[in-house]
């Protein structure tokens, strides 16, 4: 290339080096024009192209992620107030077994402050809880002093506070006018139930608070101290029928009475509550589906051992409740406990029935909201 030229005039230095005529350098003037263009116009293509091929997958994401989503189940995080009583031992079995009966919601557990209903009142009304276990007279309580986010589910306990006597044996009878200890206290549906079902039976005796836990024991032990029968809810009754063989007391007690019985048979003693209305319709069914499947678990006499050590675990580290796994296979091998979740009108007239029946409480209409 002549250095004389412009560095930069490309078309004019191409010419003069090669010399070729006017017209030929006119036609190839012309073709690299058309070249030029060319290469401006692809690339413009090519981003188009390349843009509407975004859109096309943007769009099928759009698609396959709406196909997934319809099929999708939104998790709740579920959280669930239980007592130290026999309405907590299948949530445990939930619990330790929630891959089986609950795969898709979070549990979380929580305590009912037990004995206090003042507590628990503000535990409710804090909304700290979305489902609780508690009995179907403080609910229906709670309803009728206010709380509008209380809505019964269905009755859950059906049988599972028994009258101890002597094992020596009294006769029914005998017991008027002596004096019953009642775990925990008065006024509770140990109390008031068997109160009820022994008047049923034509005994009227006197009741007294007796508390629970290592002083009951020691007075039910001592046949200088004892009562003349103890009316208590499981697991207390089978902890105290274990302990007695386990330390061979002086005094022995069995099962002298089943309230129930007296009573038409199975009663609504316990009772799953919805707090609130945090959690979907959806994952409420799923846990109603769960419990009802840890429930017929932990009924089968198969799984009774098992099931007994599960609730051994959970009753001493959610309440320091020492109940040994004996102690917990009895009750279920013996069927002191019947879990059931019941709903639909019968259901509704048994509700009513006991309520009224044993309790004198009329039903209030939003008892059964939730159903």
């Amino acid at each position: 290339m002549n250095p004389s030229l412009p560095l930069y005039d490309e078309n004019t230095a191409y010419r003069q080096d090669r010399q070729v005529p006017e017209h030929v350098w006119a036609d190839e003037a012309r073709t690299k024009a058309s070249s030029g263009l060319a290469t401006g116009l692809f690339p413009a293509l090519k981003r188009l192209a390349c843009a509407s091929l975004l859109r096309c997958r943007l769009m099928l994401i759009l698609l396959i992620g709406g196909l997934v989503t319809s099929g999708f189940v939104q998790a709740d995080e579920i959280r669930f107030s239980l007592p130290p009583d026999p309405n907590a031992l299948p949530i445990f079995i939930l619990q330790a077994k929630k891959a089986q009966f609950l795969p898709e919601d979070s549990l979380t557990l929580v305590a009912n402050p037990a004995g206090d209903p003042s507590a628990m009142r503000a535990m409710i009304q804090a909304g700290r809880m979305d489902f609780a276990l508690f009995n179907l007279v403080g609910g229906t309580r709670f309803i009728q002093g206010g709380l509008e986010n209380v809505h019964l589910v269905a009755p859950w306990v059906w049988r599972g506070i028994y009258l101890l006597t002597p094992e020596t044996g009294s006769a029914l009878p005998t017991l008027t006018g002596q004096t019953i200890l009642v775990s925990p206290g008065l006024s509770t549906p140990p109390h008031v139930v068997t109160q009820k079902a022994l008047l049923k039976s034509g005994v009227e005796a006197k009741f007294v608070a007796g508390g629970s836990g290592a002083v009951l024991l020691s007075l039910l032990a001592d046949p200088a101290r004892a009562p003349a029968a103890v009316a208590a809810a499981e697991p207390q009754v089978s902890l105290i029928l274990h302990r007695q063989r386990a330390e061979d007391w002086k005094q022995k007690w069995t099962i002298g009475f089943d309230p129930a019985d007296a009573l038409g048979g199975e009663i609504p003693l316990g009772a799953l509550w919805q707090i609130g209305d945090r959690i979907s319709p959806a994952a409420r069914e799923r846990l109603v589906k769960g419990l009802i499947q840890a429930a017929t678990w932990a009924q089968n006499p198969q799984n009774h051992a098992e099931a007994a050590r599960i609730g051994a675990s959970g009753y001493a580290q959610m309440f320091r409740l020492p109940l040994p796994e004996a102690a917990l296979q009895d009750m279920l091998d013996k069927k002191r406990v019947v879990w059931r979740l019941d709903q639909g009108p019968k259901m509704r007239e048994t509700v009513t029935t006991y309520l009224n029946d044993v309790f004198g409480v009329q039903t209030p209409p939003a008892l059964f909201q939730a159903e």
